[in-house]
């Protein structure tokens, strides 16, 4: 009887472990999510990423609370320039601080330019959040950005087969 003890137990702990990865996951597949909308400018889609009481503080006094206001900003501000965004995040640090609940730090490089020009610009940017699930989805709850570098580069003439 010890051993079924035990061996429930494992399986427990085994669907428990599951279950933490399948949200790390989740968290993961949402942040990509917005940064594909973001590179297709792709507003009413990039909103769904956030929940319903979601705060976003993009720094330089552009804070926003709640889902209209953080689509007004990206349908009026964000989606007025005409170049080409390409947001590549990475190097994720998330933490489950509960069955609905999580915390992340994501580290994200955007290269932005206009076809035909011969320069752009690099940012480094890192994202501090909070994230919430919502019928079971997981949402932005709150997100910080943090600008940590901008560079000028040059573009040279891509070639594509």
């Amino acid at each position: 009887m010890a051993d079924m003890a035990s061996l429930e137990k494992r399986i427990e702990l085994l669907e428990e472990e599951c279950r933490r990865l399948s949200d790390i996951e989740a968290i993961k597949k949402l942040r990509h999510r917005y940064w594909r909308c973001v590179r297709e400018r792709l507003w009413e889609e990039l909103i769904d990423c956030y929940a319903r009481d979601a705060v976003a503080d993009f720094g330089n006094d552009l804070q926003f609370d709640g889902k209209e206001a953080i689509s007004k900003f990206y349908r009026d501000s964000v989606s007025l320039g005409t170049g080409t965004l390409v947001p590549q995040g990475h190097n994720p640090e998330l933490q489950l601080t509960g069955d609905k609940t999580a915390t992340g730090i994501w580290v994200m490089d955007l290269l932005m330019f206009d076809a035909g020009a011969d320069a752009g610009t690099r940012t480094g940017i890192l994202y501090d959040e909070e994230y919430v699930k919502e019928e079971g989805d997981w949402k932005i709850r709150n997100q910080k950005v943090s600008y940590k570098y901008r560079q000028a580069v040059r573009m040279e003439e891509l070639i594509v087969d």
